[in-house]
């Protein structure tokens, strides 16, 4: 088994730092897909330590070093809440828990709450002109450097070659390319979360916003977020002027808001929430309505920078 360690730099916000810190980026190569007749070929990570950003990477020259690779990641990550990914939920994952199973490691990786990237770009496709959703597909449209050429069956081919011949230069080339998979995680989240028409951060809170996540029903004003928590628990928090429900286990959080409604011959909808109830600083008013009354919809018009700022100032008194 082959090991190395690499001090790196990760460019993000002081609030995402915040979430990274207790977080892990991973990402594997194998010799196939099967996790029952594949063998693990690399393990990658990027995590803080110390206020440093390392990346280790553990290298099976056999299949004989799977148990003692699991073990080393094991004690690497075993302080981290989060485990973030491309497309991990559904392959790096359940096949790193299958392989610890089978070698008798505790690795624990489903108490861990999971940040897959892939399902995040998903979530935020129709803001991206892009023909598939693959890893350097993506990397490609935000323009991010890759020295890196090899494909995926690239790296079986060399692995193949080093078992026959463990060469240098073979294992170089496949730990080169799961280093850089790794290392440009932290950039592609932060083009990713890019694309949202708005992120909130709070203390051990994000909330990914989109416009789409708002409609109104019932005189109701109805949003449910994808979020980023390690919050202990689901939170409930019902008031006079909104409901919040927070479900940790689903990383979700819905909100409502009471919504007041007129209409008369010249205005055939007008949904508002009343101010003096929320005391938001700033906001778009309507000339000729009050001006406490802070337009939600009118005329079938959604007042999007209105219903952000509220729900952020919701959000704000209850997290921040």
């Amino acid at each position: 088994m082959i090991v190395n360690s690499n001090e790196t730099n990760i460019t993000a916000s002081k609030e995402l730092h915040n979430l990274l810190k207790q977080s892990v980026f991973l990402d594997i190569e194998t010799t196939g897909l099967s996790r029952q007749f594949s063998d693990i070929i690399s393990i990658t990570i990027l995590l803080n330590e110390d206020n440093v950003y390392k990346i280790y990477q553990i290298f099976c020259q056999y299949s004989v070093d799977e148990p003692q690779a699991l073990k080393l990641l094991k004690d690497l990550i075993k302080n981290k809440n989060f485990i973030i990914t491309y497309n991990g939920n559904s392959f790096d994952i359940p096949f790193l828990s299958f392989k610890a199973q089978k070698h008798g490691v505790d690795l624990k990786l489903e108490d861990m709450l999971k940040i897959d990237l892939y399902n995040y770009i998903r979530q935020v496709k129709n803001k991206v002109d892009i023909p598939d959703l693959k890893l350097k597909t993506a990397e490609e449209y935000f323009k991010i450097n890759r020295t890196d050429t090899l494909s995926g069956e690239d790296v079986t081919v060399l692995y193949e070659a080093y078992r026959l011949e463990p060469r240098n230069e073979f294992s170089f080339l496949i730990m080169q390319h799961n280093y850089e998979d790794v290392l440009n995680l932290p950039i592609l989240m932060n083009n990713i979360l890019s694309l949202y028409d708005d992120v909130f951060y709070f203390n051990n809170l994000i909330v990914r916003v989109n416009n789409s996540n708002f409609c109104i029903k019932k005189n109701s004003l109805i949003s449910k977020f994808n979020i980023i928590s390690d919050l202990k628990a689901d939170y409930i928090h019902p008031s006079i002027n909104f409901n919040l429900n927070v479900n940790i286990s689903s990383q979700t959080m819905d909100l409502d808001i009471p919504v007041g409604f007129f209409k008369d011959v010249s205005i055939s909808e007008f949904y508002f929430v009343d101010n003096n109830e929320y005391n938001l600083k700033s906001y778009t008013a309507i000339e000729g309505i009050k001006r406490n009354l802070m337009p939600i919809k009118l005329n079938g018009k959604m007042y999007y920078d209105n219903i952000l700022g509220l729900t952020k100032s919701i959000l704000y008194s209850i997290f921040q």
